[in-house]
């Protein structure tokens, strides 16, 4: 009989079980829709290496759809009473997977105002994210430090922040991008505890896609899921798309 073996949760697994226990408590709504972004995809692929990632341009036009939609730029809060609490521009988040001595770590890149921070910003910001030292990295070193603590305090303290709702901004934000488009894969839904957790599948060669919008159904409903993938969409072929076709460099 094989000896069983006894593992000790990474610090990256024991984030992700804590988050999947608070997850819990958000009453979650997923909805997709089918995007075709031709324009977009053509402008990043005629760009020269390092191109822009996929991630961050969703990023970027999940938030220009959030400045005219303000159900994406809300939390939900319990204490002292039920209500929501509105901020005036979408913060976003990506998820990301660093190498870590303890093994992979998945971390978050912040974003406090992508609907304004150009393209090459952002992706620059994301790069350093992850492969920057763990302390030069602000949201790593917080996750770290979480991490540390005993799991009741753990767990006490990501209830107090679903309850009073202003952590989940200072710390994290209004939405989350996830993707495993690469691995020719897509998340439909999450263990995330923000209001808004975004997803999507593998772009075609046409530009055609799924995308996943996991939302905190006490912060929208299905309709305003739904307006905010179309507008997702619209942005990304809009203002976005020119964005990337002015950054192709001339002759």
């Amino acid at each position: 009989m094989t000896a069983r073996r006894i593992i000790r949760p990474s610090p990256g697994r024991q984030t992700i079980a804590d988050l999947s226990w608070a997850s819990l408590r958000v009453p979650r709504c997923v909805i997709t829709a089918r995007l075709a972004l031709p324009r977009a995809r053509a402008a990043r692929a005629a760009l020269p290496a390092p191109r822009p990632p996929w991630t961050t341009i969703f990023l970027k036009g999940l938030a220009l759809a959030a400045e005219g939609q303000p159900e994406l730029r809300r939390v939900h809060a319990t204490l002292p009473s039920p209500r929501l609490i509105e901020v005036p521009h979408a913060i976003g988040c990506i998820v990301l997977e660093r190498d870590e001595a303890a093994g992979p770590l998945l971390g978050m890149a912040r974003f406090t105002e992508p609907h304004a921070t150009p393209l090459p910003v952002l992706a620059e910001a994301l790069r350093a994210a992850k492969r920057s030292p763990a302390e030069n990295v602000g949201t790593h070193r917080r996750q770290m430090r979480f991490a540390r603590q005993p799991w009741p305090l753990r767990r006490l303290l990501l209830r107090y922040a679903l309850a009073i709702g202003r952590p989940l901004l200072r710390y994290g934000g209004t939405f989350a991008v996830s993707a495993l488009g690469r691995h020719g894969a897509a998340i439909v839904d999450s263990v995330s505890v923000l209001p808004c957790f975004l997803s999507y599948g593998p772009i075609s060669e046409t530009g055609e896609l799924d995308a996943y919008l996991s939302f905190d159904h006490r912060v929208m409903d299905g309709a305003d899921g739904a307006t905010a993938l179309h507008g997702l969409g619209a942005a990304i072929e809009g203002q976005v798309a020119r964005e990337l076709e002015a950054l192709r460099p001339s002759g």
